[in-house]
C-alpha cells in the first residue's frame, strides 16, 4: 500500500493505514440516517461511499515530520489485543511493516499525540513481548489529558474494555506518559484544540507552518458526509448534542481558514479542504 504524504509548509504528514472497509451499512455508525441519505450527497461518491451509499471507513495512523521530530497521531487499534468488538478483536495487521515501508522506524518516534482514548485511537501504543504489553514507540512521550485520562479509566462499556489495562497503563509504567492541557501548545507549530462530544476530553491537533495550517481531527468527526449533515450523531459519541456544537465550530473555522483538514477515519483520500455550501459544508480531498 502506497503511502499517502501531505505538505503543509515545511511539515510532512504521512498516513499509515490499519485497515479500510467498504460497504458498511450506514445505520451502524449513524443510527438517525440510512444509505439513501447519503446516496443524496453525490460528491461522497465512490471515494467515501459506494453507488448504494454503503459507507468507506478507514483506520489509520498520521506521523507527522516536522522541526526534527517524528510525531505520531492516534495509532488506531493494535494487534492481538482482545475486543469486544469482533472486527477489532485479536488481529494481525501489517501496521508496522506499512509504517517501515513509509519510512519510520518505532524507536525514531518523538512524540505519540492521542487525540482521545478509544480502543482505535492507542492500540498500536503496546505490542505483545511474550505475554506482556511493552511500549511500541519505546523513546516517545506520550501525551494525555487528565480529563480523557479519567475517563478511560472509568469506562469499561464493550467497546473500551481492556483498552486501559493492555494500551494505557503499561506506558504509565514505562515512565513514558506526559499528562497536557488540552488546549497544549506542544511547541514547534504543533497546537492542541479541545474538541468535545465524542469524548469528555477529545482533542484536536494543529499543525502549523510557513502560513499554511491542516487540523488532525480525531473523531470530532467520523465520515465527509457529516459535513453536509453535521447534526448527524456517530453511535460512539458520549455527548451527541456537544459533538453536534464542535462539529459546526471546526468545520467553519476550517472553512474560513482554508486549512487542510485530515480526517482519521477518512477513507480514499483523507486529506482535503471544508469548503462552505449554503447553511452546510462539502469535503473536497486533494492528493
Amino acid at each position: 500500500m502506497e503511502t499517502q504524504r501531505y505538505r503543509v509548509g515545511d511539515a510532512v504528514i504521512s498516513c499509515v493505514v490499519e485497515s479500510e472497509n467498504p460497504g458498511i451499512p450506514t445505520r451502524f455508525f449513524f443510527p438517525e440516517a440510512d444509505d439513501d441519505d447519503v446516496k443524496r450527497h453525490a460528491w461522497t461518491i465512490p471515494e467515501f461511499a459506494d453507488e448504494r451509499g454503503r459507507i468507506v471507513m478507514r483506520v489509520q495512523a498520521f506521523v507527522v515530520e516536522l522541526g526534527g521530530r517524528v510525531v505520531v497521531v492516534d495509532p488506531c487499534v493494535g494487534n492481538g489485543k482482545k475486543r469486544a468488538l469482533p472486527f477489532w478483536n485479536e488481529q494481525t495487521w501489517p501496521f508496522l511493516e506499512r509504517f517501515a515501508a513509509a519510512g519510520f522506524a518505532p524507536d525514531r518516534v518523538d512524540v505519540v499525540v492521542h487525540t482521545h482514548l478509544h480502543a482505535d485511537h492507542v492500540g498500536w501504543d503496546t505490542r505483545l513481548a511474550g505475554d506482556v504489553w511493552v511500549p511500541t514507540f519505546a523513546r516517545a512521550r506520550h501525551l494525555y489529558t487528565a480529563r480523557e485520562l479519567d475517563w478511560a479509566k472509568s469506562t469499561d462499556g464493550p467497546g473500551n474494555a481492556g483498552v486501559y489495562e493492555d494500551s494505557i497503563a503499561p506506558i504509565f509504567a514505562a515512565g513514558l506518559a506526559d499528562l497536557v492541557e488540552e488546549e497544549a501548545d506542544l511547541g514547534g507549530g504543533l497546537r492542541l484544540e479541545p474538541t468535545p462530544g465524542h469524548t469528555p476530553g477529545h482533542v484536536s491537533l494543529w499543525v502549523e507552518s510557513r502560513g499554511e495550517r491542516a487540523l488532525l481531527t480525531g473523531d470530532f468527526v467520523h465520515h465527509p458526509v457529516q459535513c453536509a449533515e453535521p447534526h448527524w450523531a456517530e453511535v460512539g459519541d458520549e455527548d451527541a448534542d456537544r459533538a453536534r456544537a464542535t462539529r459546526r465550530r471546526l468545520f467553519e473555522r476550517a472553512a474560513a481558514t482554508r486549512a487542510l483538514v485530515l480526517g482519521t477515519h477518512f477513507a480514499s483520500r483523507p486529506g482535503g479542504r471544508i469548503r462552505a455550501d449554503g447553511d452546510v459544508w462539502r469535503f473536497e480531498p486533494e492528493g
